[in-house]
């Protein structure tokens, strides 16, 4: 069993999201001896379902990339207007490929 301090430093959260994950009913937790306690295995449990849970992180194919500059061309294509047209593009595009 570790305190509240204790379980924000090993979740890497503030002692306020770890009062807020317990409130919610995320995290459990025991109160003993007028002290709130988290289990240690609880804890281990969030922490590998996070990092299980994680996303991924982008790479020059991802489509927010085909963006970069629409909306500056200065009258050319592709404009603001266009970002949905590219994304959906994209987008069909991966899923034709797979």
């Amino acid at each position: 069993m570790v305190t509240v301090d204790e379980a924000g430093r090993a979740l890497g959260v503030s002692r306020s999201t770890v009062w807020r994950l317990i409130q919610r009913g995320d995290l459990p937790s025991v109160r003993r001896g007028g002290r709130r306690l988290v289990p240690a295995t609880a804890i281990q449990t969030r922490t590998r379902r996070h990092r299980a849970a994680q996303i991924p992180s982008f790479t020059l194919d991802h489509p927010m990339f085909r963006l970069v500059g629409a909306g500056r061309g200065g009258g050319r294509t592709p404009g603001a207007r266009d970002k949905h047209a590219i994304l959906d593009t994209t987008v069909r595009l991966k899923a034709d490929a797979t």
